[in-house]
C-alpha cells in the first residue's frame, strides 16, 4: 500500500495508481503505474472490476500475485506492504477500501462495479456493489 504524499487522500493509505496515458488501454496503464510507482514489474494482473465515484465509473481495479522486483522509493509516498487484518482495521486507510478489498483479493470473484457517493463536502454517503456488465 502506499502512503500518499499528494493529495487526494494525503496522508492516508490508498492502493497504488495513475491514469491512463491517452494511447494506453488499462492493462498497459496499470502495468506502467505499478512499474512507476512501486519498482514491480506486473508478469499478469486480473480485472477486478471499477470504483464508481457518485455513479461515475472511473477508476479501473486490478490485483496481481505474478510479479517481480523489489520496492523502490516513491514520489509518490511511502510503500509497505500491509496485512488484511491491519487494512480492515486502520483508521490511516482511505476509508472505501475496506469495503471492498477482500473481495477484490478473492481471485474467484467475479468483476464488480463499487459505486462510493459522496456529500459535496467529501463525505461518504453510500456504497452499493453490483456485478460488471460488458456491453
Amino acid at each position: 500500500m502506499l502512503l500518499r504524499a499528494k493529495e487526494p487522500n494525503k496522508g492516508k493509505w490508498n492502493g497504488v495508481g495513475g491514469k491512463i496515458e491517452i494511447s494506453e488501454t488499462p492493462d498497459e496503464g496499470c502495468k506502467r503505474e505499478v512499474l512507476e510507482e512501486t519498482g514491480l514489474i506486473l508478469r499478469k494482473q486480473i480485472f477486478k472490476g471499477l470504483i464508481a465515484l457518485n455513479g461515475n465509473e472511473c477508476i479501473y481495479v486490478f490485483v496481481s500475485n505474478d510479479f517481480e522486483g523489489d520496492l523502490i522509493p516513491s514520489e509518490e509516498g511511502s510503500l509497505e506492504w500491509k496485512s488484511m487484518e491491519w487494512i480492515l482495521s486502520s483508521r490511516d486507510v482511505v476509508e472505501n477500501i475496506p469495503l471492498f478489498i477482500e473481495d477484490v483479493l478473492d481471485i474467484s470473484s467475479e468483476p464488480k462495479v463499487y459505486n462510493c457517493s459522496y456529500s459535496e463536502t467529501g463525505e461518504m454517503t453510500g456504497f452499493h456493489v453490483k456485478l460488471f456488465q460488458t456491453n
